[in-house]
C-alpha cells in the first residue's frame, strides 16, 4: 500500500511537469506574460476566493457535526485549513490529520469521526450528483441546468436527510438491528458509528452543510472565471463553473494527493469537451492556454493554503479546547 501510494504520488508529480510543459510552450508566452500584468485587485480577489473556500469547507464540516458534538466553528475552520495544506499529499494525510486534531484536543472518538467524515461526504453526493447528471443530461450550463441542478440538489439534501433520520436515535437503531442483527448492534462500537444518522438526519445541519458547499463550488468557479480575466481567456461563468467543479472532485477523489492530478486532469477533461475554441488548442500538439489558468489558480490557492494552515496550527496551539463530553 505504501509503495503504491509513493508511486502514485511520483505519477501526480509527473502529471504536474506534464501540465507545466504544456503551459511554457512557446505558444503560450503571450498569455505568460499577462500574469505579470495582473492588477492587485484580480489577485487579491483570487486570494479571497481561495481563503473563503477553506473557510467554506471548514463551516460545513462545524455544521454537520452540531447535532452530535458542540465545537467552535473557528477551531473546525482551522483544523479544516491544516487538512486543506496536507491534501497535496498521498497517504491520505489530509483525513488522518482530522482524526489527530478533533481525537485528541476535542476528545472526539475515532469512530464518530469516522461517521462524521462519511456523513459529509454522503451530502456532498447530494450537489454533486445532481450537478453531474444535469451536465451529462444538458451538456451545456444553461438555465434548464439551473433549474433541474438547484431543484436536485434541494430535493436530494432534503430527500437524504429524511432518510437519514429514520435510521437516527433509539427507533432508528432498532430498524438496524432487525436490518443488520443484534450482534453488530449491540456492540459498543455502535453508538459512536450510529451518531452519523444523527448527523445526516438533522436537516437544518443537513441544509446549512450544503449551501456551504455549493458556496464552496462557487469560489471554485469564480477563481478561474477571474484567472480567465487575468490572461484575457475568452471562458464564460458557465465554463468556469464546470472548471471548477472538475477541478474540486479530481482533488477529492484522488488517492495519491490533489497535487498534479488535478491540473492534469482538469486540462484535459477540459480539452475533451472543448471548452473554448480559443482557450483550447484545435491542433491535439498544439498549446493550451486553458492549462496557464489552471496552474495559476493553483499557484494561487498553494499560497493561501499555506498561510491558512499557518494560521490553523498556530490557533489550535494557542486556542484552548472547548470541552463538551459526547452525548
Amino acid at each position: 500500500m505504501a509503495i503504491a501510494q509513493i508511486i502514485g504520488f511520483l505519477g501526480s508529480i509527473g502529471a504536474l511537469g506534464w501540465a507545466m510543459s504544456v503551459a511554457l510552450k512557446e505558444e503560450n508566452r503571450e498569455q505568460l506574460t499577462k500574469l505579470s500584468n495582473a492588477t492587485p485587485t484580480e489577485l487579491i480577489m483570487l486570494m479571497g476566493l481561495a481563503t473563503v473556500s477553506v473557510a467554506f469547507n471548514g463551516l460545513l464540516f462545524w455544521a454537520v457535526i452540531r447535532p452530535v458534538h458542540t465545537l467552535r466553528p473557528t477551531d473546525v475552520i482551522a483544523t479544516n485549513a491544516i487538512s486543506t495544506l496536507l491534501a497535496y499529499l498521498p497517504f491520505k494525510l489530509s483525513i488522518v490529520s482530522r482524526f489527530v486534531i478533533h481525537n485528541r484536543r476535542d476528545k472526539i472518538p475515532v469512530l464518530t469521526i469516522g461517521a462524521w467524515i462519511v456523513a459529509v461526504t454522503m451530502l456532498m453526493a447530494a450537489v454533486f450528483g445532481p450537478i453531474t447528471l444535469a451536465s451529462l443530461w444538458q451538456r451545456e450550463i444553461n438555465p434548464t441546468w439551473w433549474i433541474v441542478t438547484s431543484i436536485g440538489i434541494v430535493l436530494c439534501t432534503i430527500g437524504g436527510s429524511l432518510i437519514a433520520k429514520r435510521f437516527a436515535g433509539d427507533v432508528g437503531a432498532q430498524r438496524l438491528s432487525k436490518i443488520l442483527g443484534s450482534r453488530f448492534t449491540g456492540h459498543d462500537a455502535f453508538e459512536k458509528i450510529h451518531s452519523g444518522f444523527a448527523m445526516a438526519g438533522d436537516l437544518r445541519a443537513a441544509c446549512i452543510g450544503n449551501l456551504f458547499r455549493v458556496l464552496d463550488v462557487l469560489s471554485f468557479a469564480m477563481r478561474f472565471y477571474v484567472a480567465a480575466i487575468v490572461l484575457d481567456l475568452p471562458i464564460s461563468g458557465s465554463d468556469s463553473l464546470l472548471l471548477g467543479a472538475t477541478y474540486f472532485l479530481i482533488g477529492m477523489a484522488s488517492p495519491f494527493g490533489m497535487l498534479g492530478t488535478r491540473e492534469a486532469g482538469t486540462i484535459a477533461i477540459a480539452s475533451a469537451v472543448g471548452i473554448s475554441a480559443d482557450a483550447i488548442a484545435s491542433d491535439p500538439n498544439g498549446a493550451a492556454p486553458i492549462a496557464i489558468a489552471v496552474l495559476f489558480v493553483t499557484a494561487i490557492e498553494s499560497v493561501v493554503n499555506l498561510a491558512c494552515a499557518a494560521f490553523g496550527v498556530a490557533w489550535l496551539r494557542f486556542r484552548p479546547a472547548l470541552e463538551q463530553p459526547a452525548p
